[in-house]
């Protein structure tokens, strides 16, 4: 019985063996212009075997190709176009270059007629290895970004300069292009006001918009998206003006395309001396911690953009606690934890610790002295800002 079980379980464990085992595509028969393999279909290709050695490669291209790749595919959206190139094996190094396709493309590649439009020779500066096109290109190892059109057709050659090396695999992304329009108006007054305006993809810290209001203040602007149903990047639209504070929304992917259909208008508060909880907000705390609720991050990432585009605003940051009065040491301690939070989180992200001050101000100044109910202590749990210099 006991074999017979052992053979079973042996025929199992092959059987996932099978199922579980890579595939990978074969680009033995590609090491030519002529021979480009037409990936139009395909978001992510790959991986790939390992590119044939070719000995015999036109001087024209690669200075040192061995182990060459073509590919050639069709836009099929209008935007903006990128990819990454990433190796199997981290350590091999992918050159490439990028061709738009015209009429006898091959020939005139072959007689030396063709300038790549982009191309990466840099050995990889990052650790997985990957190459390829970022928005910017500021990276070693990437070009900058294609603007394409529906319809726009190219060839991609690839080399792995390493002998011995293995495959890769093609992952390509695309942006596309949305106008936004509202308006930025005083919040106490209604009144408009010129603003400067951000869009940026949180993923990557990358800008990819910076412009402003006109003088009325009122903005129409084109943004950035990714265009890809399996990513799920975060965007940040921050809005600010010279003596107001600054105001942030962040979508996700599927909230920043419907934002096309829709004005996105902006109130701002003006900047005060002194405490600012109704037009910056209060940064509160869960009981007992020094750690801060959910609802308050947007506090503290409006706090450290108004510390960011004001150069020379000092503050205070004042922590509070919920407890009985007079306050304990264990209240003080607390409250000056809490404070000592949110100038640890300014200073990781640029901030002079010389512009931020903190004091625990234990319990003696509660919102709520008797709190009758759990959500009249959470708003003693606090830190507060007091801007002294202006």
């Amino acid at each position: 019985m006991k074999k017979i079980l052992l053979f079973v379980l042996l025929i199992a464990w092959t059987g996932t063996i099978q199922i579980f085992s890579q595939t990978y595509v074969d680009i033995s028969n590609t090491s030519t212009c002529k021979q480009a393999l037409d990936i139009s279909r395909f978001s992510i290709f790959g991986p790939t075997t390992a590119p044939e050695e070719d000995e015999n490669i036109n001087i024209s291209s690669f200075n040192l190709a061995i182990h060459p790749t073509w590919y050639k595919f069709t836009i099929n959206k209008t935007g903006i176009f990128m990819f990454d190139i990433i190796p199997q094996n981290q350590k091999d190094n992918y050159d490439f270059m990028l061709f738009k396709s015209e009429d006898e493309f091959c020939k005139k590649y072959d007689s030396g007629k063709l300038t790549p439009i982009r191309s990466n020779f840099n050995p990889p500066g990052n650790s997985k290895g990957i190459t390829g096109l970022s928005y910017n290109g500021k990276e070693n190892d990437f070009d900058k970004s294609l603007r394409v059109n529906n319809g726009d057709k190219f060839y991609l050659a690839l080399n792995n300069v390493y002998k011995n090396g293995k495959g890769h695999t093609i992952h390509f992304k695309e942006l596309k292009t949305i106008i936004l329009t509202g308006t930025v108006t005083n919040k106490k007054n209604g009144k408009l006001i010129k603003a400067d305006i951000i869009w940026q993809h949180l993923k990557d810290n990358i800008v990819f918009i910076s412009s402003q209001t006109e003088q009325k203040g009122s903005y129409e602007i084109e943004v950035l998206l990714n265009n890809q149903s399996n990513t799920f990047p975060k965007y940040e639209l921050c809005v600010y003006s010279d003596k107001y504070f600054p105001e942030i929304i962040v979508y996700s992917t599927a909230e920043a395309n419907n934002l096309a259909e829709k004005e996105v208008n902006f109130e701002l508060y003006k900047v005060k001396k002194g405490l600012n909880n109704e037009s910056l907000g209060v940064i509160y705390f869960r009981p007992n911690k020094s750690v801060i609720v959910s609802k308050s991050e947007k506090v503290k990432m409006k706090l450290l953009k108004f510390m960011q585009l004001n150069k020379n605003a000092e503050i205070i940051l004042e922590g509070h606690t919920n407890g009985l009065f007079p306050s304990t040491d264990v209240d003080f301690e607390l409250s000056a934890k809490r404070a000592e939070v949110i100038k640890e989180f300014l200073v990781e992200n640029g901030i002079s610790p010389a512009r931020i001050g903190t004091e625990g101000m234990g319990s003696k100044k509660e919102v709520y002295p008797i709190p009758e109910t759990e959500e009249e202590e959470g708003f003693n749990r606090r830190v507060e800002v007091n801007i002294v210099i202006f």
